[in-house]
């Protein structure tokens, strides 16, 4: 298989066509709004999460919402609409989707914010390929007008996704190969499409409020810092449940900032204690991964 310089788009786009699994519960492709209890002085927000699988796995929209409610500083209402395999692209086009985000949440008040994850494959071949790049701004576009739209104060938190497992360039897989030529060349790709993106999307949108949720580039900082620590499911691709705490964290850093993270205590019951401290302290010990985010 050749590398995505040598590989056109288009055939890469079959990739995304065709899964080769069932990756979401069909509870987790329908849309679903979960608020929670906090107390009538703690601030609100209203999170909507658009994505696919990396989004849904170990329900990461509710992660993000346990941090935030037990750190004290932010009651959150979240909302998700999560479809295996979407593009940006095709969540502009997803009725149900579009249906929520026009909604508003559960107390019938505007979204504060709206994550967005991009494809992972396309989400590193923007940085080399014509069609890619076209692809994933113009949806990021897309979606930031109608969000924007609806609420000019919105924030829209763009999910930097992760490069794969490693094992799975030696086992020559085509989704790895076209993402890069190991897993350093692909998050660097991601990284620079995310960051192109949202300037894309930014010049189209004046006054729209964008930044990139740096995800990856935290993974890769774990994995170097703790190369022992594991943070992906089995088939290299998607998160366990300690890689999705650690998303999680990053994305409730985003929207909250550091004191978000740093006051929050939950954890999920199944995640080592030790492990856990590991992934917060990476989080918190580097703020200029977030300063350079978007750059």
């Amino acid at each position: 298989m050749n590398t995505l310089n040598q590989m056109p788009f288009r055939a890469v786009a079959s990739l995304i066509q065709c899964s080769r699994r069932t990756l979401l519960l069909a509870a987790l492709a329908a849309c679903f709004c979960w608020q929670a209890k906090a107390a009538d002085e703690v601030p609100h927000v209203r999170i909507l999460f658009l994505g696919n699988s990396y989004t849904a796995f170990n329900l990461l929209p509710g992660m993000v919402g346990e941090l935030m409610l037990s750190s004290q500083m932010l009651a959150p209402h979240i909302g998700s609409n999560l479809q295996g395999n979407y593009t940006l692209e095709r969540h502009t086009t997803n009725a149900e989707g579009m249906a929520l985000l026009k909604q508003g949440a559960d107390d019938g008040k505007p979204w504060d914010v709206v994550v967005v994850q991009e494809h992972s494959v396309v989400s590193a071949a923007a940085a080399v390929d014509a069609d890619a790049k076209l692809l994933m701004e113009n949806g990021l576009s897309k979606l930031v007008k109608s969000a924007h739209e609806l609420n000019p104060k919105v924030l829209v938190v763009v999910f930097q996704v992760w490069a794969r497992h490693e094992k799975l360039w030696k086992e020559k897989s085509d989704d790895a190969l076209a993402t890069g030529a190991d897993p350093a060349q692909a998050r660097a790709r991601t990284h620079l499409a995310n960051a192109n993106a949202v300037k894309a999307a930014q010049e189209k949108n004046p006054g729209a409020k964008i930044i990139v949720s740096p995800v990856g580039d935290f993974w890769w900082l774990v994995h170097d810092e703790y190369p022992a620590m594991s943070l992906y499911a089995e088939d290299g691709t998607h998160p366990d449940l300690m890689g999705t705490l650690l998303s999680a964290y990053v994305i409730a850093g985003s929207i909250g900032g550091r004191e978000v993270v740093e006051q929050s205590t939950w954890m999920p019951p199944d995640c080592p204690a030790v492990q856990v401290a590991r992934a917060k302290k990476v989080v918190l010990d580097h703020p200029e991964v977030f300063k350079a985010a978007g750059k």
